[in-house]
């Protein structure tokens, strides 16, 4: 295989993997006590006001290196980080006592305000309900809702810029016709 066919094979491949690795979920992991490893994946990865953000939080014995089998119950707060240089914080949702079997939760929420928020993940394990695990939180940044595209104003520019084109066109050609005359 010479050098140009190697070059066209990388090319290629990463033609083929780009869309997968476009819309790849994200995640973060935190490790609790030592013994237990919470994941958290989301789609989309980076969270926009008023749009459903999927959740899914996996809980992970460490020492055997599988979820959780045991029944868990979970407790999730969110809030809201205070403005530049506050360190204040505003409880936006919480829900205790959610039943989670099999080690894995699935969790939908819907950002109200863009900011950084924190997510706060305790659990239980069933076995000994009194002993809660408090995870250490995790940080997302979610954005502000996307401008719509008008249409209007799409077409517009396209016919501005396609008559500029145009003219420009004519102007170049004519210009060079006049230098070879």
């Amino acid at each position: 295989m010479d050098f140009s066919t190697k070059i066209l094979t990388a090319f290629l491949l990463l033609i083929f993997l780009s869309p997968a690795l476009i819309s790849a979920n994200g995640g973060d992991q935190r490790v609790v006590e030592g013994k237990y490893l919470i994941n958290l994946a989301r789609s989309p990865f980076t969270p926009r006001v008023g749009e459903r953000t999927a959740m899914l939080i996996s809980f992970v014995d460490l020492e055997i290196n599988k979820l959780i089998s045991e029944d868990l119950v979970v407790k999730i707060r969110i809030a809201k980080l205070g403005g530049i240089g506050s360190a204040k914080r505003e409880f936006l949702f919480e829900k205790s006592d959610i039943l989670v079997q099999g080690g894995v939760l699935e969790f939908p929420y819907t950002f109200e305000d863009a900011g950084l928020h924190e997510i706060f993940i305790g659990f239980a394990l069933g076995s000994n309900s009194q002993k809660i695990y408090e995870s250490p939180d995790f940080l997302m940044d979610v954005q502000g809702k996307v401008a719509q595209l008008n249409i209007n104003r799409f077409i517009i520019g396209f016919m501005l810029s396609s008559i500029v084109g145009v003219i420009l066109g004519f102007v170049f050609g004519f210009w060079v016709g006049q230098r070879r005359a």
